[in-house]
């Protein structure tokens, strides 16, 4: 009885009531809403933080508060250009009730992650329509995606999950104006994954009958992969023909032999082991890191096992033929039995009734994964004129495997229930009943509480406030110059410009990054040369208003590590770093007891006005 109870909770074997589904749904959303409070709880620890990429992506929107902010700012004004047009706008319309963007950046995790929750519950309730199901995926994808910075980032990939979920579940609704909708504001936010929308369309065309493919026979198929191809068809065009201003783009050739797309680079993609560039890498690679994380995901690889085509067993039983020789024949069946039992555990759980519920809808799943491979592979073709690779299989990978594990999951569990009523004790099928729940609830929920970095949103703490405040206070226009890592928080927290900084020397469009490594190269020269007027060319041509330098900079193991010269210029790093260990001081060390305007423990603040 306790069993049975169980049971119809958790799988129930007719139709489920509408509370049911509401209640899991509202369980999904919860556990996501706490796994947003743990990364708010880290977001508002302080003052000074700020996600990772929010630096790039999001700093230069205070200009939609004050329109002053970074003129004539060659990083802002690029990140702006590269932003799409939703998610500038967005940004913009709750900066026009004042709301500070790197505020909103911080608190919208919490909505696309309550958005993504209730759409992966929904696409796997149409694939199997067991409210449980839907609760395991929502779960286990939330868990997975605040164990990397996807969502935390408040970036354009953030918006990617809510919107290409809300494309996969209005397509299998068969919702088409909603469909049309999710697919255009993809393309406002995440323009690639139209793309990858529009392949899984056109195999939307086809139906897989007899092992091979074949055109199918469902007219909905055709009027929703028509007008949804239509669709992704002018959002495509509508980025494709809105060239860059910092074209072109860098082209493969050109980037190999860049050493920032180098093992030590600003963006690592060429990797000599091809098994990471091909497999693992964050960039190149076609599998995504911390795929598997939780653990328990592994279990969806085994959703194709489970409905494999048993066509090839078949003909093997149907060439068994009788021998005469009994000693043959035992033979036979033993290497028979060694082969099947593993095929007969999965039959066991295809006679299972939860298996027939599974709706046609699962040829999503294949689907998606073809789509994913087959752009992965486009990209690397036409690299970099897609972007990145990693990028059409990272994303779309994690919510397949999602909701195959929570099929699995499912069917395994109606398995174990199958075989618990089965059990002559009540007793036996109490304690079972009790693994039962123990199990789910580690798989669940246990192996998270055992993780330390567990959300990972990726925040990143300044270290200098009083530098922030020092030129916060400043006129807007100010410009500054340094080699420093704290340059990378200046533009967020004092929103002042940066000549240039780690942390924006992005290299796909060599219109904006040329200028960059040549601003870069020029200071790195002039810091380090043994005559003044080098600096003080370098302070007329950029006109800066402000040098920062580490105090360990003129130290020979500072030059050797220092990220700008270890990439670029390792020749010439050796060489600085030879002539401090000689004794050849550079003409700046001379300025800084007259020309320094705020000393820290780490860093000195230069006026450029008095070295000139």
């Amino acid at each position: 009885m306790y069993i049975q109870k169980l049971k119809k909770i958790l799988i129930p074997s007719n139709t489920p009531k509408p509370n049911q589904k509401i209640f899991w749904l509202i369980l999904s959303l919860t556990f996501a809403t706490i796994y947003s409070l743990l990364a708010l709880k880290e977001a508002f620890s302080g003052e000074y933080i700020v996600q990772d990429d929010a630096r790039q992506h999001v700093f230069w929107m205070r200009r939609f508060l004050d329109p002053e902010l970074f003129p004539n700012d060659l990083i802002a004004d690029y990140f702006q250009s590269v932003a799409p047009w939703g998610y500038k706008t967005f940004y913009w319309l709750f900066s026009q009730v004042g709301i500070d963007p790197i505020f909103l950046n911080k608190l919208l995790p919490l909505g696309l992650s309550l958005v993504t929750s209730a759409y992966c519950f929904g696409i796997c309730f149409e694939i199997l329509p067991i409210p449980f199901a839907g609760f395991i995926a929502s779960v286990l994808l939330s868990q997975n995606l605040w164990l990397q910075d996807d969502i935390a980032s408040g970036t354009p990939r953030a918006f990617l999950y809510p919107l290409f979920l809300a494309v996969l579940y209005y397509l299998l609704r068969k919702s088409l104006v909603p469909f049309l909708v999710a697919i255009a504001l993809l393309g406002l936010f995440y323009p690639q994954y139209v793309i990858l929308t529009a392949l899984i369309l056109i195999f939307r065309f086809l139906d897989w009958e007899k092992g091979r493919f074949c055109l199918s026979k469902n007219r909905l198929d055709y009027i929703f992969s028509g007008v949804g191809l239509g669709v992704s068809l002018l959002v495509i065009l509508f980025y494709a023909l809105n060239s860059s201003n910092y074209a072109p783009v860098i082209t493969a050739s050109q980037a190999k032999v860049l050493p920032e797309f180098g093992e030590a680079g600003r963006s690592v993609f060429f990797l000599q082991n091809a098994w990471d560039f091909f497999i693992l890498g964050s960039r190149s690679g076609v599998l995504p890191k911390k795929l598997f994380l939780p653990h328990i995901l592994i279990v969806g690889l085994f959703l194709a096992i489970l409905f494999q085509k048993e066509e090839g067993r078949r003909k093997k039983e149907e060439r068994k033929t009788y021998n005469l020789f009994q000693k043959e024949e035992g033979r036979r069946k033993k290497e028979e039995e060694k082969t099947y039992n593993l095929d007969n555990g999965i039959n066991f759980l295809r006679q299972l009734p939860l298996v027939k519920q599974i709706t046609p809808n699962i040829q999503l799943l294949p689907q998606i994964l073809l789509a994913g491979v087959a752009l992965f592979v486009t990209a690397h073709l036409l690299l970099f004129k897609l972007h990145l690779p990693s990028r059409y299989t990272n994303h779309s990978f994690r919510i397949v495997l999602a909701i195959a594990t929570a099929i699995v999951l499912c069917i395994t569990l109606d398995g174990i229930f199958h075989w618990v009523s089965q059990q002559p004790s009540s007793k036996n099928r109490r304690i079972s009943g009790l693994i039962i729940i123990g199990f789910l609830g580690i798989l669940l929920i246990g192996e998270i509480s055992l993780w330390k970095n567990f959300p990972y949103p990726d925040y990143q703490k300044g270290q200098s406030p009083e530098v922030y405040e020092f030129f916060a206070q400043k006129p807007k226009d100010i410009l500054i110059a340094s080699l420093s890592e704290e340059v990378n928080y200046i533009p967020t927290f004092s929103e002042r410009s940066v000549l240039f900084a780690w942390e924006y020397a992005i290299p796909y469009h060599l219109g904006y990054y040329n200028q960059i490594k040549q601003r870069a190269t020029e200071f790195i020269f002039a810091q380090y040369h043994s005559d003044i007027q080098w600096m003080e060319n370098f302070i007329d041509t950029y006109e800066i208003d402000f040098l920062i330098l580490d105090r360990r900079a003129f130290m020979p193991e500072y030059v050797l590590k220092n990220r700008w010269l270890r990439q670029w210029y390792y020749q010439m790093g050796n060489q600085i770093g030879i002539n401090l260990q000689n004794g050849n001081i550079p003409a700046i060390v001379g300025t800084i007891d007259k020309c320094s305007v705020l000393e820290t423990e780490k860093l000195w603040i230069l006026e450029a006005e008095c070295i000139e």
